[in-house]
Order: structure tokens, then sequence, then C-alpha cells
């Protein structure tokens, strides 16, 4: 343990750089603060200065100081330091802006680290950095540039093979498909850690699904042990079985998914279900599943309209999700709670009260499932959701809306992705953005996470009328959106978006309710089949019986939840689910608040658009401004005009 002999004003410059060093390393980073930065310019030689304020820097970076981390790295001139110092706080320079999301000027600090100047090791992590900072920004011929500025006689295979699987990525959205597969072939086994190679494995195959070429695809991914990764292993064996469950192959679909049920549960669970039924019904259960998974992909959010959505919740929980309570500690997950706990008394019986009225068996409950849900909405500043959902201590109007991004969830057409994330994403392992010499807090999370997931808009039913409707956007603040705009053609723009809905109810209505189509081609007429048209389920026994209803009960888990009773229109409902089986190891439980949940893996506050606070909640405008807005003219946070009026 560093222990002075004299104090800062009686040692030398290099003393009190060596003590500021050492208190950096053993963590007393206070005491590093206060060493470092009594070494003044003009007392020492510039290379000793550099090192001190490359020092100071970190220093301050390691306890999230980052407007003075900035200042210590930015004071480091490149006429004054040596090369290889210059590019360390460069290097360290872009991350202290990439974590306060200043793009721009991080892609300006990495972008002055030349090869001549810098080791290595210095270089490929700016330029690692470098093109993740513009794929993110869509810049995918910079990206492709930056990744293949990585050679491979310069740097250690494992670094090299991760340029190449990000190159790849790159080359796959560009359009460029040959390219992709060319790199992602490079990626030996014998050369990398199993992790990366795996996920090379899995973007090939995803690549050559695409091409029309399954078979090659299902070779690809089949190279992919699951001690490789379990996750990765678990997609690829997921695909594979959806591969072989679109070709109607339901025994080798039911390996496969056995193979991948711990991240997949729903797909393995409902294709064991299905071939555990009498044959004579299989078919039509096949049916009902590929046409709900049809209803599924018309009810993904429209994301060139959509892109934004709320959450409304109350101010203290919005503040543990958004700010670090100690240095030391990450805000806190964003829930998905179990689907037992919402207030709607009618969650999931209105469909099943559909079913009942034209004919169909009342479905067995399936006990040994929980099924977890997080809500949205399209009204991002909404009375009525003010005074229904966010109340502190029970005061009406005193919530908060988080409008969230359309990164947040998953963008993937995968109308599986609700179980556990997208299946067919093309990924890439990044290297981590990282301070030279620091260390990093790992995450002490006991419990695993779930992946990104898609958000589904609601279908809205009335069981009596048959009528119909599905969660959109409202007329009136589709044009609020475009005031501003003096160039956007609003009217134009709600007509085409009022067409694309249209579209999606059409579809919905085909596959969903179109209960006269005798060719089997809507779960409704399958259904009607299966227990009025050709009476198969009275010709079976009591314990088919169960198997068909449980079954057809599990398949239908996801669109019980997505349909809600007309009544709740107004609320232009959106969620995010999560099927699994109740020992899942990612469910979470508070036995004296009788809470279960899950919890997302995604942080909430990079993902925020704005937040919306109603009139009882003005008063924390300042603290999610201090939070949101880095700029005076940020404006995310935003007081609502709404005419409440506050009778206590």
């Amino acid at each position: 343990m560093t222990e002075p002999n004299k104090p800062l004003d009686q040692m030398s410059a290099q003393e009190r750089l060596d003590l500021g060093i050492s208190y950096f390393k053993e963590g007393k980073f206070d005491e590093a603060i206060k060493a470092l930065s009594s070494i003044r310019q003009e007392e020492v030689d510039p290379e000793t200065y550099t090192w001190a304020q490359l020092g100071l820097g970190l220093a301050y970076y390691a306890q999230s100081e980052l407007d003075q981390a900035i200042e210590a790295w930015s004071s480091i001139r490149r006429e004054e330091a040596n090369p290889e110092t210059y590019a360390l706080a460069q290097l360290n320079l872009g991350a202290a802006y990439h974590a306060q999301e200043d793009w721009e000027q991080a892609i300006e600090a990495w972008s002055n680290i030349h090869r001549e100047e810098a080791n290595p090791e210095t270089y490929t992590q700016a330029q690692f950095n470098l093109g993740n900072a513009y794929q993110d920004q869509g810049k995918l011929d910079e990206a492709i540039t930056t990744w293949s500025n990585i050679h491979r006689e310069e740097v250690d295979p494992e670094t090299y093979a991760q340029a190449q699987l990000n190159l790849g990525v790159a080359y796959a959205e560009s359009g460029e498909p040959e390219q992709a597969i060319k790199t992602w072939s490079n990626i030996h086994r014998e050369e990398v850690d199993p992790e990366t190679y795996a996920q090379a494995q899995l973007n090939l195959g995803v690549v050559y699904h695409a091409q029309g070429e399954p078979e090659q695809a299902i070779k690809t991914w089949s190279n992919i042990r699951c001690s490789d990764d379990s996750k990765i292993y678990a997609r690829a064996q997921f695909n594979i079985g959806k591969i072989y469950e679109d070709k109607g192959d339901l025994e080798r679909a039911k390996e496969a998914y056995c193979n991948a049920q711990d991240f997949f549960y729903y797909n393995y669970e409902r294709v064991k279900r299905i071939l555990e039924c009498p044959p004579k019904v299989i078919k039509k259960l096949r049916g009902i599943a590929e046409n709900t998974d049809e209803v599924l992909k018309s009810l993904q959010i429209i994301p060139d309209f959509e892109s934004q959505v709320a959450h409304y919740s109350r101010a203290s929980t919005a503040f543990t999700l958004l700010e670090k309570k100690r240095k030391d500690q990450k805000p806190s997950h964003f829930r998905l709670s179990t689907i037992r706990g919402v207030n709607d008394p009618t969650e999931g019986l209105v469909l099943g009260k559909y079913w009942a009225q034209q004919g169909i068996s009342e479905t067995i409950h399936t006990n040994d499932t929980a099924t977890f849900i997080s809500c949205f909405t399209f009204n991002h500043d909404n009375l009525n959701q003010f005074r229904l959902y966010g109340k502190e201590n029970g005061r009406e109007a005193t919530g908060v809306s988080l409008v969230f991004k359309k990164e947040f969830f998953s963008d993937q057409p995968d109308t599986l992705g609700f179980i556990a994330g997208p299946s067919t994403d093309l990924s890439s392992k990044s290297e981590q953005i990282k301070l030279n010499e620091t260390g990093k807090t790992e995450n002490d999370n006991k419990k695993p996470l779930i992946g990104k997931s898609t958000l589904y808009r609601c279908i809205y039913l009335d069981p009596e009328t048959e009528y119909w409707t599905l969660a959109q956007r409202d007329k009136s603040t589709f044009y609020r959106e475009h005031i501003e705009d003096e160039d956007a053609d609003a009217k134009g723009k709600w007509e085409e978006y009022y067409g694309l809905i249209s579209e999606k109810e059409k579809s919905v209505g085909t596959h969903l309710f179109n209960k006269e189509n005798n060719d089997d081609n809507s779960v409704s007429s399958i259904l009607k089949s299966i227990f009025t048209e050709d009476h198969l389920y009275n010709k079976c026994n009591k314990d088919e019986k169960q198997k068909i209803l449980e079954t057809i009960r599990f398949i239908l888990l996801p669109l019980q939840y997505l349909v809600k009773h007309i009544a709740f229109q107004e609320e232009q409902e959106c969620r995010i689910m999560y099927i699994t089986h109740l020992h899942d190891e990612k469910i979470r439980h508070d036995w004296e608040k009788q809470w279960m949940y899950v919890e997302y893996e995604e942080s909430v506050l990079p993902h925020i658009d704005k937040i919306w606070l109603s009139p009882g909640a003005a008063k924390y405008q300042d603290f999610f401004r201090i939070l949101l807005d880095k700029e005076d003219n940020d404006n995310k946070v935003r007081i609502s005009q709404n005419p409440f009026r506050n009778k206590e």
C-alpha cells in the first residue's frame, strides 16, 4: 500500500507522478487525482506533463467524471508528446466522447491515430472503434474501409478474426453477400476462440439461407458446437429446426428445437406438443401454428412510421432505470412482469370468449408456462394514460411517459423474436471500447437477461359483435408530429401510413378471423373444422382430446395476450412478450412484494427519445434534464399541457 513519506509540496514532479500512478493502480482515484493534478506544465518537461495528464484522465474516467477526463486528455498535444502517448490519449479521448454519445468528436479523436505513430495494438483498437462508430451511423462504406485497415500480419489471429467478423457484417448489410461469405470463411476454428468461430459460422448460415441455399445453411450451422457458445449454438439449432419445420419434417425440427429449448422454449414446446397429438390432426395443428406466425408478422410495428412508443411509469421507477445511484452501480434493468399481475380483468380471456361463440371448445389453461409482458403505447402524451398509470403514492397525473426509440426493440422480421430475441440477425463480436490501463467493473448479475424482443401491436376485439381493429397511431398526434417540419407532407404521409395499416388488417383478417375460408387458411377456419365440421375432435378419446386442447392453447398463447377487449381501444397498446417454463433461470422473484419478472438486456437511457411529465411530475423536470438534456436546446424533457384539474 502506497504511503507518501513527505507532503506533496515537498516532492519533485517525478515523485508526484510516480505516487499518482501508484494510487491509480491501487484504485485510490481521489488521491491519484490530487497528486497528478499538482503537476504543472511549466515545471516539467513535455513528456512528464503528458504522462501526468494521461494518468489524470484515467483517474477521472474511472470515477465517471467524463468532462474532467476529456479536459485532461485534450491538453496532450501531438507536437509535445511522443507519438505513442499521444495515440493513447486520443484512444481514451474517443472512448470518453463515445460515453457521452458525442459520436462526431469520438470519430475525430480516433481518426487522429495513425498507423506509423502508434503501436499495432493501439492502432487496431482505434480502427475497431472507428468501424463500430461508422456502422452505428449507417456509414457502411467507411466502416468497411476502416476494418480493412486491420492486417493479419500486424495483429494476433484472434484480433484479426474479430475484424473479419465485423467486416463481413458490413459487407452483408451493404448488399455484398459474396464478399461477406469470403470474409467469414477466413475465420478458422484452430486460429480463434470458439465464440468467434461460432459467430462467423452463424452469420455464414444466415447468408446462405437468404440466398436460397438451405442445405448449405444447415451444414454451416451444424459446425457450431454447444461448447463453443451456448447461445450461438441455440440460435443455430433453432434456425435448423425452423428450416425442417417449414419442410414439414417435424421429427428433425423437434430434435433441433430440443437442442435450443433453453433459449427458444416456445418453438420447441410447440412442435413437441403437435407431434404428441393424434396423427389425423397434426396437419391442422401445424396450420394453426403457421397462421399464428403470419398474424404475428402482421402485428409487428412499422419502423418508418411507428419509430417511437411510450411506456408510462412512476417517476421514481424512471430514475432507477436512468440514474446511477452509486459510481460502482449500474441503473436498474427494464422489467417484464408476469401476465397475472395486469389490471385488466379480461386479460387473456377475450379470444377464448370469441372462440366459444364460434362453437369452438374452451381450451385448457397451460399451468406449466409463464408469460411475461411489458406494455407500450403509440400515445406519448395522453391525459387518460397519466390518470391511470404511473401514479406516485396513488395520486392521479403524477406519472411520466418514457418515449422509446425503435432501437430498443428487435427489428428483425422474425415472427418468433418475442420468445428469445431475433434468430437470424447478423452479429459481430465487436471489440469493446475500453481505456488503456483501466479496469472494467464486471456485471455481477446472478441471473441471465432476455435479449432484444420484437414489439407487437394489440388487436382490439368485441366478442359479441365480432368487430375488431388494430392498435395504431392517432391521426391528430400524427399531424402534430409533422407540424414543426414545414416541408413535411403530413397528409401524404398519413395516407401512406393508413394504407400500410389497412394491409396489416387485411392480413390479420385472412390468417386469424376468416372462419368461412374452406381452404383451411385461417386459425378460425381450422379450429372450426376440428371442432365442428369434420368432427375430428369428437372422434378422439379423452386423453387425445386433452392433448389437442392443450396444444391449441399453447400455440395460441402469443395471440391470447395480444388480443384485448375493444373497451381498451383508446390505449392503442403494443407489447413485448417472453413465454417460458416456470423453472426458467431468467425468472426473478420477490416473495414479499409478490412480484415475478424477467429483466431486459438493453439499457434504457441510450434509447430514450424524450420524456413527457404529467402535471403532477413537473417538479422533477430539472432532475430528468440533468440525465437527458446534453445541451440547452435538446428539449428531451417536456411537461404535458393536457388540461388536468387536480381535485385534491
